[in-house]
């Protein structure tokens, strides 16, 4: 049966002190409201009824809510209880959950909510009068005293807005009819101005209830759009979409997968990945059944985000990477064959062949490394001789940062200059910030000079132009990073399970949902670029494995049109998944 019907809520902790009715399956108990006259009422745990209001003029439940998050800071404080009078029929019509657990025939708190107006029915009312009623759909008066009473466990609910978005909810499904009237009229003028918290609350709590349909409805009937202070467009990509805090960016992708909105949520995930998260320094990690939705995107998003960023941050360190090996601080990339096993020799890099030309070279591999190792934090460097697990019990706190600061290490692996073992405070900070921030801090390399006989040998005429070519990906106004919502509406997958998983683990499932997906830059069935080639901070070329395409060329999916580039979005999926870049073609 339970697979015929949704599912209830988990129940909370019960609070202190004797149960209030009996306690039913699905964390929900029955019984009488008790509260007084005013408003105000005390039950045997202790805990008041401070707020009651009346939803439904025609009401023949109240639910009750028990927020134990309202305690005072000077004092601890009674949980607080809030009470809406409500009509069942409403609720069961509109909500696909009420609608199952109101019914007499499914479980058994339909079956004791019947037996509760049945004896309504035979004996007369001691609730408020009609006056109070006609009063107002929210007129802060008593329930009836005599009305039955269905506690809502919701544990996912939290925020400053928790019991605004409980009763937007509880006003939605009492919605008599969707056809109009003046209730529904107030209800989408209410709705129209909300704040973007407590939109996403509200279908937070709908997806927990399994009522997002009636909440989908009302929101686009009302014309609702997500919006921010200050004249911030959410259709176009810009650096104050930046500003936003990265709960707020979550909030409005959720939103705007919940409208079907497809430029916003375009626009929104790709300033998340430009944006980064605080729970991606160590990886993905898992969801928590406890937090709201938008703070683990479901359906794959949150493990796309994160594979999208690293891929653009590994194209920027491929990008030092190939500056570091012309000057001779990395070993040429394996991958290139020989023809013979004599050693090749380096070219020099100093423009204009003079007798001190590798002083020249050095000399600037020496800014370099400094540049990237200190003022901008984009390498690490750190000993090969070291034992990553050892630690000196004899060494303080500020002498270790220290030594972290002096510390160098020469390994490689793949694109990447070098890898930490450890747990190195400026790395994560660094792969943490802003990628805009990051590519601004690299255009401050200074352009030195060994003496005035060596004007431009630096690399920073030539490393501009490059970071040009990525901030076209990253800044521009497209978005073109950000996830296509038509393949992320729904997951081929179910998202991970919220407990508690290794790495391993995590990554695995990663890697299987992104195959499944046909808009994911992990599904392997896509097309790769084997090279791809920048020319004056422009892509001149993309090869692949088997052919070769000079712009103007083919697109990568068969095309009728073989002088047709491939549309921005796939461009920046070729540039920033490809095996190899020619950065200076």
């Amino acid at each position: 049966m339970d697979s015929e019907y949704p599912p209830l809520p988990s129940p909370s902790p019960s609070p202190a002190g004797p149960p209030r009715g009996p306690t039913l399956a699905g964390g929900h108990s029955f019984g009488k409201a008790t509260a007084s006259k005013n408003g105000h009422g005390a039950t045997p745990d202790g805990s008041k009824t401070i707020y009651n209001k009346i939803l439904s003029d025609d009401g023949d439940v109240v639910l009750e809510y028990v927020d134990r998050q309202s305690h005072s800071s000077r004092a601890p404080a009674a949980p607080a209880r809030y009470r809406w009078q409500v009509s069942s029929a409403n609720l069961m019509r509109n909500s696909p959950y009420f609608s199952a657990l109101l019914d007499p025939n499914k479980f058994a708190e339909g079956r004791r909510f019947e037996e509760s107006k049945s004896r309504l029915i035979t004996q007369p009312s001691s609730g408020v009068s009609s006056s109070n009623e006609a009063k107002s759909d929210s007129a802060e008066v008593s329930p009836a005293d005599d009305l039955p009473v269905v506690n809502l466990n919701v544990s996912r609910l939290s925020g400053k807005h928790r019991i605004d978005v409980l009763e937007l909810f509880l006003k939605v499904l009492c919605l008599n009819s969707p056809s109009g009237g003046e209730r529904q009229t107030r209800l989408d003028e209410e709705v129209r101005h909300q704040p973007v918290s407590l939109i996403a609350g509200l279908i937070d709590i709908a997806d927990l209830f399994n009522s997002p349909q009636i909440v989908r409805d009302t929101l686009k009937r009302a014309g609702y759009a997500a919006s921010v202070k200050g004249k911030v467009s959410l259709t176009t990509f810009s650096p104050s979409l930046l500003k936003l805090s990265e709960e707020r960016m979550r909030q409005i992708i959720y939103i705007a997968m919940f409208l079907d909105e497809h430029v916003t949520f375009q626009v929104l995930t790709h300033s998340l990945i430009v944006l980064g998260s605080a729970s991606w320094v160590n990886g993905v990690g898992s969801p928590d059944a406890e937090s709201p939705r938008w703070s683990y995107l479901p359906n794959g998003i949150e493990e796309e985000l994160y594979y999208r960023r690293q891929c653009v941050l590994n194209t920027i360190t491929d990008m030092q990477a190939h500056f570091l090996r012309l000057y001779g601080a990395l070993e040429d990339d394996p991958s290139e064959g020989r023809t013979s096993s004599a050693p090749k020799s380096r070219l020099i890099q100093c423009r204009w062949g003079f007798s001190n030309s590798r002083a020249c070279d050095s000399f600037h591999l020496g800014e370099m490394t400094r540049f990237f190792a200190l003022r901008t934090k984009t390498i690490f460097l750190g000993s090969t001789l070291i034992d990553p697990g050892f630690e000196n019990e004899f060494s303080g706190g500020e002498e270790k940062e220290e030594d972290d600061d002096d510390a160098f290490d020469s390994r490689s692996h793949d694109n990447n200059i070098t890898e930490a073992t450890g747990h190195d405070d400026q790395q994560q900070r660094t792969s943490g910030d802003n990628i805009l921030v990051i590519t601004a801090s690299l255009r401050q390399i200074p352009d030195y000079q060994i003496d005035s006989n060596h004007t431009g040998c630096g690399i920073r005429r030539r490393l501009l132009p490059l970071l040009d070519c990525i901030d076209r990906f990253t800044g521009g106004g497209r978005g073109v990073l950000g996830l296509a919502l038509r393949a992320w509406k729904f997951s081929p997958l179910p998202s991970p399970s919220p407990q508690p998983s290794t790495s391993t683990t995590t990554g695995t499932a990663r890697r299987s949902r992104g195959k499944k997906n046909p808009n994911s830059w992990m599904n392997r069935s896509l097309r790769r670029a084997e090279m791809v080639e920048i020319r004056a901070s422009k892509i001149v070329a993309i090869r692949y494995a088997s052919m070769s395409c000079t712009f103007p060329g083919p697109s990568p999916s068969p095309s009728p049109s073989p002088s047709a580039p491939p549309p921005p979005e796939e461009e920046a999926r070729l540039f920033f998944t490809a095996k190899k870049r020619n950065w200076e073609s």
